[in-house]
């Protein structure tokens, strides 16, 4: 059974009891993801668009019905302003998570594993690293 919203509900906060929480009147599809798995996909589709990143990992998500926690493992390129980077990855995510989905974006954790030299390291394909020799 869907309830609608109480007398004296705002309704600028979409609040609604029960497992519905789109609006009655809301057209179009559900923004919701099916699991973890895509929003992790989100957030390291995201992260990749961010200059200076040269791979994104998903650590870790952290789901429940309103809202969710993400560890992300980057690796950048050196040059980039690593404090720089990390910041707008964690803007970068939490926007387009809460776009996809809706739901709201607690924490963005964002760890830094390595720095890639122009020149000297292997260029590196989003998401991925080629294995080294030996």
């Amino acid at each position: 059974m869907t309830t609608g919203p109480s007398a004296g509900t705002s309704p600028s906060t979409n609040l609604a009891t029960g497992p519905e929480r789109r609006p009655a009147d809301a057209t179009g599809p559900e923004r919701r993801p099916a699991d973890a798995a895509d929003v992790a996909r989100i957030a390291v589709q995201a992260a990749g668009l961010v200059p200076g990143v040269a791979v994104v990992r998903p650590a870790a998500v952290r789901l429940d019905d309103r809202s969710v926690g993400l560890d992300l493992h980057l690796i950048t390129w050196y040059g980039h302003s690593v404090p720089t980077i990390a910041e707008t990855v964690r803007a970068v995510v939490a926007d387009r998570v809460t776009a996809t989905t809706g739901l709201s974006v607690a924490v963005v954790t964002v760890t830094v594993d390595d720095l890639l030299v122009p020149g000297v390291d292997v260029s590196a394909a989003p998401a991925t690293l080629l294995p080294k020799d030996g």
